[in-house]
């Protein structure tokens, strides 16, 4: 009989636990019942914020059987409990003149941050791809102009930008010398530009939820990982074991000890098959 009681298996979600449709793929859940089952612990590591994917997955708590990592690392949130472990806001004042910034330098490109109940997308940038965004059944939020953001009042935790790549490439040069010093930068897909506070990544926030469930569980956990993009490589880098589709950029798989099957062939899934014939001691 496999015993994954000493594995905390941390997964990214779009491109990597999710299908092509924004769901977790099925071979995915399958294998996750089966890794539980058996003693393991499972938990998402994503840049999505909890509300949002309470709407994609409604039943995140019985998928998810420790707490979860959000919003790229700025947001610790146990599904089962309705819990918010640990949050780490940006600073409202910076984060509102980098939006300015933005909104001169380019203002085709489209600018929302996320804060405790959703989003709050800069009305006076909205391009196709934020209007197909705010458009999805799966949008929580409210759309202001950048001018009247309230940050006395302000708890936000990541700013998103969407737009072509080349229009990111550009603003992620333009701005990394004045900012670098208050936001991590990151890419979660070629059109999506992603900051939030600085020391804010994936890999804290499974750490942090490793050394919680070590603390409740009384022994030690193996760290597992899988994700597809840029924001997930701090976490890749900082497992025991990490692991990524073959859909990953290159970056990613340069970081990752295993490359495996295409995300829409459910890769955690090939990934637990991988650690019931490899027993991490």
């Amino acid at each position: 009989m496999p015993d994954f009681s000493n594995i905390l298996l941390a997964t990214d979600l779009d491109g990597t636990f999710f299908d092509g449709q924004s769901k977790p793929h099925p071979r995915n859940l399958e294998a996750a019942a089966y890794f539980k089952v058996h003693g393991g612990h499972l938990i998402a590591s994503t840049g999505r914020v909890f509300p949002n994917l309470l709407r994609v997955i409604p039943n995140a708590a019985e998928v998810f059987n420790a707490p979860s990592v959000t919003s790229n690392g700025a947001y610790i949130y146990d599904f089962a409990t309705g819990e918010v472990l640990d949050k780490t806001p940006m600073n409202a004042e910076m984060t509102k003149r980098l939006v300015l910034e933005v909104q001169a330098f380019n203002p085709n490109v489209g600018m929302r941050v996320s804060d405790d109940g959703g989003f709050l997308v800069n009305a006076n940038c909205i391009n196709e791809k934020m209007q197909k965004e705010i458009a999805s059944p799966f949008f929580v939020g409210k759309i202001i102009p950048v001018e009247d953001w309230d940050t006395a009042h302000a708890s936000w935790y990541k700013m998103v930008l969407r737009g072509s790549h080349e229009e990111l490439c550009e603003i992620r040069d333009a701005l990394y010398p004045a900012y670098a010093e208050y936001f991590e930068f990151c890419a979660s897909a070629p059109t999506l530009f992603e900051m939030q506070a600085k020391g804010c990544t994936k890999a804290g926030g499974v750490r942090l939820i490793a050394r919680m469930m070590e603390k409740k569980l009384g022994h030690s956990l193996k760290i597992v990982t899988v994700g597809d993009q840029e924001n997930d490589i701090p976490m890749l880098a900082d497992a025991d074991l990490s692991a990524c589709p073959e859909n990953a950029v290159d970056s990613v798989k340069s970081v990752a000890d295993l490359t495996l099957c295409h995300h829409h062939e459910g890769v955690v899934a090939d990934l637990i098959a991988y650690l019931d014939k490899h027993p991490m001691i």
